[in-house]
């Protein structure tokens, strides 16, 4: 031997070896060459490393075609243990040459697949066809030559052949041809005919055994549904008769028993149990695992599947067979695996009945991937992958039924554990029953009493239950409870039955009165068979009833004088006036206002000033008949409505209350003060439409008693100007209280400009007050002596400094072009203690630069507040804001105190600069204001500045500053523009 040109001498062990290596060759390719030899005493014989295939994709190949076209014919070896195409619906041919001997054994052929639609086979000897069988599943079952459950098939002895053909050497090829809708397999099998029939009485007592075991576990469980009363064993057993219908037509038993005329239920007999089947798995799972409760996404994803396995088997219906079997064998994986993972959460998440329910699903879930992946091609077939799916079935039926064990045990035990549990309730309810401050009692439907705890024998003052109980039985309910209440407490309780805190009045043993607050429901009594019985709480609400009843009176009068209250005394006028405009009836409305009250308070104190109201209250009593309502309203204001009383024997009341008032001395702290009161009185009639409305005449006819000169009694008259002005000023009063709660006032300003251009810097405005009234705008004069009077103003000021910091803080842009705004406040705002703290307050809240703030006093409020005014404006001056003080020149003392004022601007008042181009006087004073503000340091500004002559005038006399509508009407607030009177 020689390579790469140099010779190699072999030894003999190499040699050796070599020829051994090529006789095996030859020994193979001549047992390929010459087939399945069936060699007497093999029992069973496998073909596949004989099989060649060939697929008839246009279906147009007969037998006698691949007879005379022989080797042209694309076949091809088959790889796999057994034939498996998957899901395929072409015809495919296989081809199996055979050795046939002599001999007296006769051998079968058996496809072990009963689930074909079409299986022909052909038996040919040197191209002749010598004998043909056409079987499926497509036609009625005893129309089989063999009676069997898949296909069997006798295979002609040699005597036969060599009979039909002549020239037969011992050779027989096989063909078949196969078709069906679904899975296509050909798992094709030679057995001597002994043989078959051992192999098949083992199955047949296995398949026995297996299909037994699922009958018995199915009927014991179902026993146990019953006894149980557990859906989930209903459940479990419809899944193990479907899983077991599944595993019967699968294996042909099912055509061969139960349907073997029905050739068209068989096609789709596997397919409709594997569906139901899966359905019940999943209800099951359900069922077992109690998904609802434990884990709804879990619940959900099964409800899902199930749903989709019904609408599968309802569109099975009109489907083509191959996508439905395609469709459910998709269905069948999620919802196994589905099952499983389900189960892995709750057996994580603490449900230990789910160990043996994951097992199981493992096992069936092994089996099943084994059987599906086999039928579709992806793995061989073979006894394990055919037998693999029982197995799984097998354990997983027999660890489901461990699993429904192993929760009736553990229910068992959780049952036992309730009942140790109800025993440990029941002591404690005991200890809680006789030690409850509650009382709780038991009695019949009739009202006799069953039972009682302590608590609710103490609360009717007897000693224990039983002497409760025998007192109660024998004197009746007339003596425990009210009559009416008991009525009114049985009725709801029959009706509903069910009262919830019912409050009745109670009687103790001693007579003495109770409030009980009373809960209970009828229910059918335990110890009694079916008697009803009342089961009930008793709460003793005696003190919180007395308290309500307090409560109730102070509420309704008040604590001084133990006269009706205003708002008592407003619903007693409200049904008066009621009377009126319904029944005609008259009525007089008395108002009472002490005249030397406020100095009695001051000055002896509050204890003698309440002192002093409980002697009025005494004195009016005395004159009040018993229909009138005599109430204080506040503070040193009494009111009597006069019922049934005209407006002249009113006023002959009203005097008696006058004088009696003018007669009173009170003594105090060794002082004698003389007392009088003014008196108002309204007539009710139809005119007036409100409370509100008689209550502000009633105040006018009193405040115009006290204009009057005190001690007098004045009645309402319509005709009265001063009235009039006087109910106007309180209907503003009203009107500016609901402005302030709900945001009716406007802001808007009005430009100061200085009068020379060296002086031109950033703008500078005024802010002015408007208040919106029926769509109106109103101006300050309307309004502003209300506020003054009924002490408004410093609500008033505080939305002016509020909102305009508002408005600063939320326009940035157009606050940084501002020199200042000037705020006006009143005299009475300056005297508000608690002023100071707020503007402190904004100026921290909103964050804005003092500089950018300038607050105008009145000249007249300055002097008349001097020490306060000057107090205020070096607190505020000393952080940097600026004041001007308003309306200069007007009192006949200015350039006196203007010295002690720390201001920084004197505002001319207008009426000196109106006129100032025809007044010579005018112009004299503008002139002198002016050189005396420069000369102490502070800017001049002149207000009512209505034309440019005007403006002139100033500007030649040296004021530094002019504000008018001859330079700009005042305008919103919002229309300020960032350029509009920037420098």
């Amino acid at each position: 031997m020689q390579i790469s040109g140099k010779p190699v001498a072999l030894t003999l062990k190499q040699a050796v070896w070599l020829f051994f290596v090529l006789c095996l060759l030859c020994l193979t390719c001549t047992a390929k060459a010459a087939g399945l030899e069936l060699t007497p005493g093999l029992g069973r014989v496998s073909p596949a490393q004989h099989i060649d295939y060939l697929e008839d994709a246009r279906n147009r190949l007969g037998v006698t075609d691949l007879l005379h076209q022989g080797g042209a014919l694309p076949w091809q070896a088959l790889q796999d243990d057994v034939p498996g195409f998957g899901f395929s619906d072409t015809p495919h041919w296989l081809r199996i040459p055979v050795r046939v001997f002599d001999t007296e054994i006769p051998w079968y052929l058996e496809v072990a697949y009963p689930h074909l639609d079409y299986l022909d086979i052909y038996f040919v000897v040197n191209n002749q066809l010598i004998e043909q069988h056409h079987m499926g599943d497509t036609l009625p079952f005893y129309d089989r030559l063999r009676v069997y459950r898949s296909f069997l098939v006798l295979i002609p002895s040699a005597e036969k052949l060599t009979a039909l053909n002549g020239d037969f050497d011992g050779t027989l090829e096989v063909y078949f041809r196969v078709q069906t809708q679904g899975i296509l397999k050909v798992p094709v099998t030679f057995w001597e005919q002994n043989a078959f029939w051992k192999k098949e009485q083992v199955t047949m007592m296995v398949k026995g055994g297996y299909f037994g075991l699922l009958l018995i576990m199915a009927l014991y469980n179902f026993v146990l549904f019953f006894v149980v009363r557990l859906r989930s064993y209903l459940f479990y057993v419809v899944y193990v008769l479907f899983i077991g219908l599944y595993g019967f037509s699968m294996e042909g038993f099912g055509y061969q028993y139960l349907w073997p005329d029905y050739p068209g239920w068989q096609e789709v007999s596997a397919m409709m149990f594997l569906l139901f089947s899966t359905m019940f798995r999943c209800v099951f799972t359900m069922g077992f695992l109690e998904l609802k409760q434990r884990w709804q996404p879990g619940y959900n994803f099964l409800m899902a599947l199930v749903s989709s396995s019904l609408l599968l088997l309802i569109l099975s219906v009109w489907l083509p067979y191959n996508l439905t079997v395609r469709l459910v064998t998709v269905l069948v994986i999620p919802s196994t695996l589905s099952c499983l993972v389900i189960g892995i959460v709750l057996y994580f998440r603490g449900f230990s009945s789910a160990r043996y329910f994951v097992i199981g699903w493992l096992m069936y879930y092994l089996g099943a991937l084994a059987a599906i992946f086999s039928n579709i091609g992806l793995i061989a077939i073979n006894d394990l992958t055919e037998n693999l799916l029982y197995f799984g079935v097998v354990a997983e039926i027999i660890l489901f039924s461990l699993a429904l064990a192993d929760r009736i045990n553990q229910e068992r035990r959780q049952k036992v554990a309730a009942q140790n549990q109800s025993i440990s309730n029941l002591e404690r309810y005991k200890s809680l029953y006789d030690n409850a401050i509650e009382g709780v009692f038991q009695c019949s439907v009739d009202g006799k009493l069953k039972g009682a705890n302590p608590a609710m024998s103490t609360m009717l003052g007897y000693s224990d239950a039983e002497e409760l109980i025998q007192v109660f039985n024998i004197k009746g309910l007339d003596s425990f409870f009210d009559a009416m209440h008991f009525n009114e407490f049985n009725q709801a309780l029959a009706h509903n039955g069910r009262v919830q805190n019912y409050e009745m009045k109670g009687f103790r043993s001693d007579g003495q009165v109770c409030w009980l607050s009373v809960s209970a429901q009828v229910e059918t009594g335990l110890e009694a068979g079916d008697e009803r019985v009342i089961n009930g709480f008793v709460f003793d609400i005696t003190q919180r009833k007395r308290s309500e009843e307090q409560l109730l009176f102070l509420s309704r009068h008040d604590p001084l004088t133990g006269l009706v209250n205003r708002r008592e005394f407003e619903g007693r006028l409200e049904q008066a006036l009621d009377d009126v405009r319904k029944k005609h009836e008259v009525h007089t409305f008395l108002l009472l206002d002490l005249d030397q009250f406020r100095l009695i308070n001051d000055s002896c104190g509050h204890v003698a000033g309440d002192e002093l109201l409980r002697q009025v209250t005494s004195q009016l009593r005395a004159l009040t008949r018993g229909g009138d309502v005599l109430a204080r309203l506040g503070g040193d204001e009494f009111a009597i409505l006069l019922s049934n009383c005209g407006i002249e024997n009113a006023r002959a009341v009203a005097d008696k209350v006058r004088i009696k008032i003018q007669d009173m001395r009170f003594a105090w702290d060794n002082r004698a003060f003389d007392l009088a009161g003014s008196v108002g009185l309204v007539s009710l009639n139809d005119e007036i439409g409100s409370v509100k409305e008689l209550i502000n005449k009633a105040d006018a006819a009193c405040h115009s008693a006290k204009e009057s000169g005190r001690n007098r009694v004045h009645v309402f008259d319509p005709a009265d100007t001063v009235l009039a002005s006087q109910q106007t000023q309180m209907q503003w009063a009203a009107r500016i209280t609901e402005a302030l709660e709900h945001d009716l006032f406007e802001l808007h300003v009005q430009p100061i400009i200085p009068t020379r251009s060296e002086l031109i810097h950033k703008s500078s405005f005024e802010v002015l007050l408007r208040l919106r009234y029926r769509n109106e705008l109103v101006f300050p004069g309307s309004f502003l002596p209300a506020a003054e009077r009924y002490n408004l103003m410093p609500k008033v000021d505080r939305w002016v400094v509020r909102n305009v910091f508002s408005w600063l803080h939320k326009n940035p842009e157009k606050a940084a072009t501002l020199a200042d705004v000037a705020i006006n406040l009143s005299g009475l705002t300056l005297g508000d203690e608690g002023f100071a703290d707020f503007l402190h307050h904004q100026f921290n809240e909103f964050r804005i630069a003092p500089e950018k703030i300038c607050f105008e006093i009145t000249e007249t409020i300055a002097v008349t507040n001097l020490s306060t005014t000057i107090q205020f404006i070096d607190k505020f001056r000393g952080i940097g804001c600026s004041f001007s003080l308003d309306d200069f020149g007007s009192g006949f003392s200015s350039y006196g105190y203007l010295k002690n004022l720390p201001v920084d601007y004197l505002k001319i008042d207008g009426t000196f600069v109106r006129d100032l181009e025809h007044n010579e006087i005018d112009r004299a004073m503008v002139e002198s204001i002016n050189r005396i503000g420069h000369v102490m340091g502070k800017k001049t500004i002149a207000e009512f500045v209505e034309n440019d002559r005007i403006l002139a005038l100033l500007r030649e006399l040296g004021v530094d500053y002019a504000q008018g509508y001859g330079i700009s009407k005042p305008f919103p607030i919002d229309q300020i523009s960032a350029q509009r009177y920037a420098g």
